[in-house]
């Protein structure tokens, strides 16, 4: 790697957020452009689409090899992070991330974020960790994750959890996208009860389980009133129970409706929470 790309790695946006995480066995909810291998959601994903489609887990294997080849750097590669910039561009025309239309959209595009949220790399938790610490004492643990994506972080933390003898209870809360089905079917290959709860136009903010830790990573910009949601949040979360978040601002971007949080960080210094690691993991007293 030469000095000029060695710079431009260190002062990426995907560098930056990786040095914000230091402490903590989170990972950045980007694509993972050094990858070695496979990762096990993409595994597991090769396996539920050949159960979905009828097919064996070696055609399933080739059509995933096939759709990351049609691009330079496959679906975690810069080309189709211009590909997908594209795509929401063109069909704005259609489907816009206003409050009317943008749960339409999240579904338009469901298939094309599926594939770059399949590169993102998963956390390799450990007894030392900063969560793990906080909830290695308890017998059950609830675990919302909002926004959940893909949910490489609340998917790989329950289970760590589940080895180590606690019993865990997984709620992953999203709009409804083919992204549901593939997190049903990975609860019940996995063993851990896991219930996805749909947030639609209708019901953006669906009945949440009262929880010990909440999940809502690269989310509350996504939202057109996060203190709104942060409100519901805080009001299922126990005491002494984690939220995993971003609340730092973030860069303007389609779908990025609330790039700015300094509302939501002024509301949650009001509930007094503890703050864990700066922006991202906080306490509710």
């Amino acid at each position: 790697m030469t000095v000029a790309n060695q710079f431009k790695r260190l002062f990426s946006r995907e560098a930056r957020k990786a040095a914000a995480l230091d402490g903590s066995g989170l990972v950045a909810s980007a694509p993972d452009r050094a990858a070695a291998g496979m990762t096990r959601t993409q595994e597991m994903f090769l396996q539920w689409n050949a159960e979905r489609l009828g097919i064996s887990l070696e055609d399933s294997k080739e059509r995933y090899a096939a759709s990351w080849a049609v691009i330079p750097g496959g679906h975690s590669g810069r080309a189709f992070g211009k590909f997908n910039g594209a795509a929401h561009e063109v069909f704005r025309v259609f489907f816009d991330d206003n409050t009317a239309e943008v749960f339409d959209t999240y579904r338009y595009h469901g298939p094309m974020h599926f594939l770059v949220m399949l590169t993102y790399p998963e956390p390799k938790w450990s007894a030392s960790d900063l969560i793990v610490t906080e909830l290695a004492e308890r017998s059950e643990v609830s675990i919302v994750d909002f926004g959940c994506g893909l949910a490489q972080q609340s998917r790989t933390l329950a289970e760590y959890l589940r080895d180590r003898g606690i019993k865990v209870r997984l709620t992953l809360a999203d709009i409804p996208t083919l992204r549901q089905e593939f997190l049903t079917w990975w609860g019940r290959h996995t063993g851990i009860p896991t219930t996805f709860l749909a947030c639609t136009a209708l019901a953006p903010i669906p009945d949440l389980p009262e929880c010990d830790l909440c999940q809502a990573t690269e989310f509350f910009e996504h939202v057109h009133d996060p203190v709104a949601y942060f409100e519901r949040i805080d009001a299922k979360l126990s005491s002494g129970g984690l939220l995993v978040t971003g609340i730092m601002d973030h860069h303007s971007d389609f779908m990025h409706v609330s790039p700015r949080l300094g509302v939501l960080r002024a509301r949650i210094a009001e509930r007094g929470y503890d703050v864990l690691l700066a922006d991202r993991v906080l306490r509710k007293r």
